[in-house]
């Protein structure tokens, strides 16, 4: 019998299918050996950047420089990038007390004092000032509109700044297309305010899918404000299917941006011609709470309506209590109908859960669409029987039980398998739309 496996804590977690179940799509690109470290690679990056001149030929000496690092929820190896960028600072002849580290961290909690240790290295914090964005704060500056009006606010480091350089990873993001680029202005340091306007407006419309950056309003109000707040230099992370950094791209917030997107294409593409009875999806390398519902929408895009998907997470820290807090509140109100319910607060514009957290109210509305159209059994160490439940899946400790749980009643099925779900793009033959 042919074993199969999935990606999760990096490790290779194997298993079996019965045999009455045909596997139609089982997602494992093999990566090629990286053979670089990332000191190294960020090296030549900053060399041979892509839309502008190399970083020494753009900073000078006197500016007063500040670096957005994103957040706990992202794989970014901030660390090794830190290092490496400040390394190539002082040759320019910028001191420690010319930088600030900024962490976009947009509607998310701050970092802990272990995260940011973990972050930045111990060696770097002693010497360099940090803080936390808070996009509650009075201070914030206004630097523009979006379209749809409202101001795009954003911190007053950056404008304080000569020299502006975000770091960042380039993975799927089931709205903006990929992650990376401008995602450090917005939402990565704007306030409350103009990402509720933004995400409200742009996610779930017609074009804000995973993979896509075209006619993308949600991506493309992103691009408008790093414009505005005028975001010299990116650096961001590229990855191959087992998580690894695979290159580093430097540059342009767009012109960089779309380099490493194309590169990332075509590692983590997959088309897709047939939809699945059952599909089996690894929430790797996302394992922080919220997060990792984001391949459980790549899942449901590839899924027949009325199937399964079976979601395999390690979530560190485990589910928050305010995040199934949230889903207490919306089955409540959505008496019997949560698509209803989503897809009304979606056309008017509205939070369902006005005081929840921004990241809290697009996981809970992306999950309860997808359980519109399928089920779903989490497989998780970290997740118990009554929180899945309260989240509106099925548990099992293990995948062999998910599959013995579904074989009961499903005999035959045509199977689809992501073994790394966070980092998989589904191309589709068809339209798709959550809303539909």
């Amino acid at each position: 019998m042919e074993q199969y496996f999935l990606w999760e804590k990096g490790q290779r977690r194997y298993f079996q299918l019965p045999e009455s179940w045909q596997v139609l799509n089982n997602v494992v690109m093999e990566p090629k050996n990286v053979g670089k470290n990332v000191y190294q690679m960020v090296n030549e990056s900053l060399a041979n950047p892509v839309g502008t001149l190399p970083l020494k030929e753009i900073v000078k000496s006197t500016d007063k420089v500040i670096i957005i690092v994103d957040d706990f929820a992202r794989p970014t190896p901030k660390k090794e990038i830190l290092t490496c960028l400040i390394d190539n600072l002082e040759k320019i002849g910028i001191s420690h007390n010319q930088i600030d580290i900024l962490f976009g961290v947009g509607t998310h909690r701050p970092l802990s004092e272990t995260e940011t240790e973990k972050a930045v290295g111990k060696e770097l914090l002693e010497k360099i000032r940090y803080t936390n964005h808070n996009c509650r704060s009075d201070k914030l500056v206004s630097i523009g509109r979006l379209k749809t009006g409202g101001e795009i606010k954003i911190n007053p480091l950056l404008i304080e700044a000569d020299f502006r350089i975000s770091i960042g990873s380039i993975i799927p993001h089931p709205f903006g297309g990929f992650g990376g680029g401008g995602k450090s202005i917005l939402p990565g340091v704007s306030s409350y305010e103009t990402i509720r306007e933004h995400h409200l407006t742009y996610a779930f419309a017609k074009g804000a899918l995973i993979g896509n950056t075209n006619n993308n309003g949600f991506y493309e109000e992103i691009c408008e404000a790093a414009r505005l707040a005028n975001l010299n230099f990116i650096i961001n992370a590229v990855y191959n299917s087992k998580g690894e950094v695979k290159e580093i791209v430097s540059g342009h917030f767009r012109k960089a941006h779309q380099f490493g997107i194309d590169l990332s294409s075509r590692e983590l593409s997959v088309n897709i011609d047939q939809d699945a009875d059952v599909t089996i999806v690894s929430a790797f390398p996302l394992d922080e709470g919220p997060q990792v519902m984001k391949p459980l929408g790549t899942a449901t895009m590839v899924t027949k309506k009325g199937g399964t998907v079976i979601l395999v997470a390690s979530v560190r820290g485990g589910i928050p209590e305010t995040f199934l807090q949230t889903f207490d509140i919306a089955y409540q109100m959505a008496k019997g109908d949560p698509k209803r319910l989503v897809s009304d607060y979606i056309h008017e514009g509205k939070l369902i859960i006005e005081h929840g957290q921004l990241d809290f109210n697009d996981a809970l509305k992306l999950t309860l669409l997808c359980l519109s159209l399928v089920n779903v059994i989490i497989v998780s160490k970290d997740v118990n029987e009554d929180e899945a439940g309260r989240l509106g899946f099925r548990h099992a400790d293990s995948l062999d039980e998910a599959i013995r749980m579904l074989n009961g009643n499903v005999f035959q099925a045509k199977v689809s398998i992501f073994s790394a779900g966070g980092l998989t793009v589904p191309v589709l033959k068809k339209d798709f739309s959550f809303l539909e």
